[in-house]
């Protein structure tokens, strides 16, 4: 016979697990362990967009509030890599649209978002506080708009950085509400 914890014990206890790896390992001890992590699992981080399918994610973990999505390589940012490659941000921003509501974060690290990506990225996130978009490209300030335009009703004044470096030009942007 199995002894165990009442699920909303693991859950509490799980609450302090904070690294990927031990929550990762958690997982691994026994399916009751790995569904209860799977519904407690807030944050997710991505290392590589074209390793896994946003519906697999969305379908293991219902309740997320923070994504950190990878797209190109590191080597992307010398330009080794071919223009139209890949690293497309809308597959992602359309899948978590409809099955996290209640998302408030996003992280994207070069990645291409387009302003109609970011005008979803608007509406569809009731609680959204934070975008932080990373050596992307793909935007206009029309997108950008969008998200001051609709965010800074319900979350104050939005703000935003814009740096560039003289090897390649980017705009870093951090929307914090």
């Amino acid at each position: 016979m199995a002894y165990s914890f009442p699920e909303e014990v693991l859950e509490h206890v799980f609450s302090f697990i904070q690294c990927d790896k031990d929550r990762n390992a958690v997982s691994l001890v026994c399916k009751s362990w790995r569904e209860i992590e799977r519904c407690c699992r807030r944050r997710i981080f991505v290392g590589n967009c074209y390793a896994v399918n946003p519906k697999i994610m969305i379908g293991r973990f219902p309740e997320v509030r923070s994504v950190e999505l990878k797209g190109k390589p590191h080597f992307a940012d010398y330009n080794l890599v071919p223009e139209g490659w890949g690293g497309y941000a809308y597959p992602w921003i359309a899948a978590m649209a409809g099955a996290y509501p209640l998302l408030e974060e996003i992280r994207l690290k070069r990645m291409v978002i387009t302003d109609e990506a970011l005008e979803l990225i608007s509406r569809s996130f009731k609680n959204f506080k934070i975008l932080v978009l990373h050596s992307c490209e793909g935007f206009s300030t029309d997108g950008l708009s969008a998200i001051a335009a609709y965010c800074s009703n319900q979350l104050g004044d939005p703000s935003f950085c814009v740096t560039s470096d003289e090897a390649k030009p980017r705009l870093d942007s951090a929307y914090t509400g």
